[in-house]
């Protein structure tokens, strides 16, 4: 369980990021939204909680292909890391639901997505009044909010907490072989080519590209928003953070380790191109990719 060091953190709220939290309730408010993360009852069948496929020991990512949802359901992607997600970017691998920065609505997608927790917003009020403690602390913490949107403000709070921290502990990366380390970044910023699309906070471009992970018809992708079929299995670059903890690879899961990641690229993946690498340089690139 990740344990909150409020004497020392640096917390985002409303755009501003301090040493010292602006709001004398923000300590509390961080408790209550770890709890409410960790909290299953406000999935469908009761069990399933945020924590349950974004996992701390795992930097808020999970270790299967496809994480389990309320009544067992298998989701559709793979969970994707929470921890120093950059909050500029547009959510879900089709980029769906509007970042971070834009407010809680990436909290509410997640509670009523039908593979996930299955929840019905309309039904979240009510539910709240039934925990005395959560109706306590919401309604004190937020006196002139509904417990419904004081819940997803509380939320989206915590996970605005997780990016912030996340993106600070990223440049504490060390590594045992500096030099075969800087080979592999001159490979992923040059002749790899990786730095074309990973580029940005969190290595991202945020754009979106067919990899040829599979059938095109068992994921529309962007198409699903844009309504475009040359959009169909485009999905958005993913965040390279912690990739150390974050395993299995790629949206669907199917890379076992960051190795099956790299010969999936010099086997040619789709518009991201390919790579053509000798096992030095691969071993190169493997080196620097598990600082990220």
């Amino acid at each position: 369980m990740l344990r909150l060091r409020f004497a020392n953190i640096l917390v985002l709220v409303g755009g501003l990021v301090g040493c010292e939290a602006p709001d004398p309730t923000e300590h509390e408010k961080l408790r209550l939204g770890q709890a409410l993360f960790e909290d299953g009852r406000f999935s469908a069948d009761g069990k399933v909680s945020c924590a349950s496929c974004h996992r701390p020991a795992h930097a808020f990512a999970d270790t299967l292909p496809r994480s389990i949802g309320a009544f067992g359901r298998e989701t559709r992607r793979n969970t994707p890391t929470l921890w120093g997600l950059p909050t500029d970017l547009p959510l879900m691998a089709d980029g769906g639901v509007p970042p971070l920065k834009n407010g809680s609505l990436s909290v509410l997608a997640a509670l009523t997505a039908h593979g996930d927790m299955a929840f019905d917003p309309r039904s979240l009020n009510q539910k709240l009044k039934t925990y005395p403690r959560y109706h306590q602390l919401l309604g004190r913490l937020y006196p002139s909010t509904d417990l419904a949107s004081a819940y997803l403000l509380t939320l989206h709070r915590y996970l605005l907490y997780l990016s912030e921290q996340g993106r600070q502990a990223s440049i504490r990366n060390t590594s045992l072989n500096p030099p075969l380390v800087a080979q592999g970044k001159a490979l992923f910023e040059g002749e790899a080519g990786c730095f074309r699309c990973h580029n940005g906070e969190g290595k991202t471009d945020g754009a979106f590209y067919n990899l040829a992970l599979g059938n095109r018809s068992k994921e529309e992708g962007r198409a699903a928003i844009t309504l475009k079929e040359e959009d169909r299995g485009r999905l958005r670059t993913p965040v390279l953070r912690n990739l150390r903890k974050t395993a299995p690879y790629f949206y669907d899961g199917q890379a076992a380790t960051l190795q099956d990641v790299l010969e999936h690229y010099q086997q040619g993946a789709g518009e991201a191109g390919r790579w053509i690498g000798d096992s030095l340089q691969k071993e190169a690139l493997l080196a620097y990719l598990l600082t990220l």
